[in-house]
């Protein structure tokens, strides 16, 4: 974990403080197959080899999970099989991870620019985005088992939400239906769980200036919505939200 300064705002006290946060840490773990890169996967740091080699099962079978696998150092992990052994089967590409299935890790920075808006928000507007956001979830209330992502005005009034057992993927369907009026210079995005990279990588590209979560961000969701001028705002339950970077954004 690592620890960030945040704003915790509750619309209904009326008060605004900075305080300690800790975050979870996030960052890429760069898969080669006998020296030659073959993904790369988030993650939280920790149990590497377990997760290749549970990723190399579900997608190869036992025969290949059981091949020597070697953490490397702390960011990449070595498989003792042939790169096309790996790449045929496709295995990143069900990790449920917007930046699986990938050769290398390319810089976000390459693909994207800081957000060119001065859209401010009220809190009280942010607050009210996750009810709003359960509301129009008409298959999670038959099932329980969607995220949602949904695509808000200014002033709250609700867009395009929908639904999918991915979150990146929930997200990836409402960026779609925006893709004409891109980029969303004066739209808020909101997600119904976690904020990983995989989200706010999408968010930046679509150039939204503000993402609210219901739950918790990752250290690398809030180091990347800092680099690129995004409000993130996590946590926003009944009357209070944490804003984790750009708060002038949020009034």
């Amino acid at each position: 974990m690592t620890t960030r300064l945040v704003e915790r705002i509750d619309v209904e006290a009326g008060t605004r403080r900075r305080e300690p946060d800790d975050l979870v840490d996030e960052a890429p773990l760069t898969i080669t197959a006998r020296g030659v890169e073959a993904a790369v996967t988030m993650r939280t740091p920790g149990e590497d080899v377990e997760l290749v080699r549970g990723l190399l099962f579900a997608e190869g079978g036992a025969a290949l999970a059981a091949r020597a696998i070697t953490q490397v150092d702390a960011d990449r992990v070595e498989v003792d099989a042939d790169a096309a052994e790996l790449a045929a089967r496709s295995f990143m590409a069900t990790a449920a991870c917007g930046v699986c299935g990938r050769v290398a890790l390319a810089a976000l920075e390459t693909r994207a620019a800081t957000v060119a808006s001065d859209l401010t928000v009220p809190a009280a507007i942010l607050t009210a985005l996750p009810p709003a956001l359960r509301a129009a979830q008409a298959r999670f209330e038959a099932t329980g088992g969607l995220h949602a992502a949904g695509l808000f005005t200014a002033g709250g009034e609700r867009l395009a939400v929908r639904e999918d057992v991915g979150r990146h993927n929930a997200l990836d369907k409402v960026i779609g239906w925006a893709l004409p009026h891109l980029p969303l210079t004066d739209r808020i995005v909101a997600v119904s769980g976690r904020l990983g990279y995989e989200l706010i990588e999408k968010v930046v590209l679509a150039g939204a200036p503000i993402v609210v979560a219901v739950s918790a961000p990752s250290r690398l969701a809030v180091d990347v919505a800092e680099r690129f001028g995004v409000a993130l705002c996590g946590f926003a339950r009944g009357p209070r939200l944490n804003v984790y970077s750009h708060g002038w954004r949020v009034t």
